[in-house]
């Protein structure tokens, strides 16, 4: 096999976690992965596809895939057999500062000559701590890496200069830290590709089906995603992803938008490959009319027969509502409203009332929207304990107003386990109301370590404790649960057994305090251990279902075709390297 330049590792949240007795809770219910999020981030595929168009060879490896996969995994043989010129480990998201730092530093046990390189929002936000940390060399800031890491890699390839590459923090030899411009924050979002194929020829060349997988689950339900922009024009304030977080702590002062006809272009790939649903990421409509045109246009003309659904920031209106339908054939949308209370969910950010949400379900719905996704989150600004409460009457009457249509599905989940950093509320947690549990990066990696998502919350907000969060959080999603159950749109059994796990979360919860206040050290531990089967079994599909969130899909003979084609190439390739060189060479003038 060739030799490889960079090999990019998915940590676990929490590295031993197959060790470890932790109730995470409800964090990753509204999300297609289990709680120790193995899901990689789509930055890795558009780092690897920019790469290999510049002649690297680069492999990702989902090392939380493969621990959840085989119980007896061995994580430390497999990073021994690799032999890449340089680590790279994704902390985008502040859950994974436990997994990624214990594999970097097993990285750099094994392989103490190779570099680690990290990057993501997390990682850019903390780059100066993480740096300090010695089993990290390179820290690659910002949204849009894949510039800079890619002349990070050529130079350690050839033993030169890093000290122009931009974006990049760095140890020297004495162990000083430098702190390289941020100053590649490209306008669009056109220099990459979000190609899924590049993962499907992954499996072919490097004979790792495992890595290929973005979640549990994912071959009986392969949604795949599309990312409209980097950045965000929107403020809501405990987001690391807003406005104000982008200008603050990224370099990126407005979005890099994706034109629309490669966006149309990325997703009519997926659909020639996979035969799942596809997600639009971040709101287009931020774009602007001519872009919302263009793109919807452009669907219709490729006839887009997969589900795709879309993100919205605000609630569509019945003129846009309209113009989805008459040209797409299966859509669905999802809307975060927050809360049922206008005041609390405008102290978020969001200034539109509960009634606008309604008459938005309607439009969609009069248009032909095939569901209509509404979430509800605890734990945010200016909210009591009784408003949590308040938002199952509230949405049985929002379902009353719109006929009690099944298409209609409202969750619930606590804002967990952290409060975003670079967030409006991480960097001034008081002026919102809030006391942080913690703010350094290790302080963060401690928490993760805590037995209960209680305890792990790296907040506590004014107007409610933690104990009234979570016990408000499973009370709504036992309302909300019953609503579901008592419309039709869950069947009994799944509604019981849905209330069943509820319950026996909130008795598990009860318990682990019981735990913590009668024992410590060693026994603790071991009382903890004792409980940890029972755990694992509640940590997923605690306060709904994960089908819940899946959308149909079907199998065609074309998606058939295409893999086996696509199969025959990249065979070919490995056998006649002139093939790879020839076709790169044509994508990369394509780009």
């Amino acid at each position: 096999m060739p030799h490889t330049d960079l090999v990019l590792l998915h940590a676990p949240s929490v590295y031993d976690f197959r060790e470890r007795s932790i109730m995470f809770g409800p964090v990753s219910d509204l999300v297609p992965s289990t709680p120790i999020f193995e899901m990689y981030p789509i930055g890795f595929t558009t780092l690897a596809e920019y790469m290999e168009r510049r002649g690297l060879r680069v492999r990702i490896v989902n090392l939380a895939m493969h621990m959840l996969a085989k119980p007896r995994f061995d994580v430390e043989a497999a990073i021994r057999a690799m032999r890449p010129v340089a680590f790279g480990i994704d902390l985008h998201w502040l859950p994974h500062a436990h997994g990624a730092i214990e594999i970097a530093r097993i990285c750099k046990r094994l392989h103490p000559d190779v570099p680690v390189v990290m990057g993501g929002l997390s990682a850019s936000y903390f780059h100066e701590e993480l740096v300090r940390y010695d089993c990290v060399d390179y820290v690659v800031r910002g949204d849009s890496t894949e510039e800079p890491f890619t002349q990070l890699l050529f130079a350690l390839r050839r033993g030169g200069s890093v000290a122009g590459i931009p974006n990049l923090t760095y140890k020297t030899r004495d162990g000083s830290v430098v702190v390289n411009e941020l100053s590649w924050v490209p306008d669009t979002f056109d220099h990459v590709k979000l190609d899924y194929s590049f993962s499907m020829r992954s499996v072919i060349r490097d004979r790792d089906f495992t890595s290929a997988l973005p979640f549990r689950g994912w071959l009986g339900y392969p949604v795949t995603a599309s990312l409209v922009c980097r950045g965000c024009t929107k403020q809501c304030p405990t987001c690391g992803g807003s406005a104000y977080a982008f200008a603050r702590h990224f370099g990126r002062t407005r979005p890099a938008f994706r034109d629309p006809e490669r966006l149309v272009a990325d997703i009519k790939h997926v659909a020639k490959h996979i035969p799942g649903p596809v997600f639009v990421l971040n709101d287009f409509q931020q774009a602007g009319p001519d872009y919302v045109e263009a793109f919807i246009r452009g669907l219709q003309r490729i006839d887009f027969k997969n589900p795709i659904g879309f993100e919205f920031f605000t609630p569509p209106s019945e003129e846009f509502c309209a113009f989805l339908g008459e040209n797409l054939n299966d859509w669905s949308m999802e809307v975060s409203c927050e809360s049922h209370d206008d005041g609390v969910r405008a102290a978020f950010g969001k200034h539109y009332s509960f009634d606008d949400v309604a008459a938005s379900i309607r439009h969609a719905f009069k248009h032909g929207c095939s569901r209509f996704d509404l979430y509800f989150m605890t734990g945010i600004p200016t909210q009591t304990a009784q408003s949590v409460l308040d938002t199952v009457p509230a949405v049985r009457e929002l379902y009353r107003s719109v006929g009690d249509d099944r298409r209609l599905l409202a969750f619930i989940s606590p804002m967990a386990p952290f409060l975003d950093p670079g967030s409006m509320v991480f960097d001034n947690p008081e002026a919102y109301g809030y006391r942080l549990r913690a703010r350094t990066l290790e302080e963060h990696r401690q928490l993760l370590l805590q037995p209960s998502w209680k305890h792990i919350l790296n907040y506590e907000p004014d107007k409610m404790t933690r104990d009234e969060l979570v016990d408000t959080t499973y009370e709504a999603a036992l309302g909300l649960n019953r609503i579901k159950g008592a419309i039709g749109i869950l069947d009994e059994a799944t509604a019981t057994a849905t209330e069943m796990r509820i319950e026996e979360a909130r008795a598990a919860m009860r318990r682990i305090d019981a735990i913590i206040e009668d024992s410590d050290g060693d026994e603790r531990e071991r009382r903890l251990a004792a409980f940890k089967r029972e755990i694992d079994q509640l940590n997923e599909n605690t306060v709904c279902v994960k089908s819940e969130l899946q959308w149909p899909r079907s199998v065609r003979p074309t998606h058939v075709v295409a893999n086996v084609h696509l199969w025959l190439k990249v065979n070919a390739e490995i056998l006649f390297p002139a093939i790879r060189r020839w076709r790169l060479a044509r994508e990369e003038g394509a780009a």
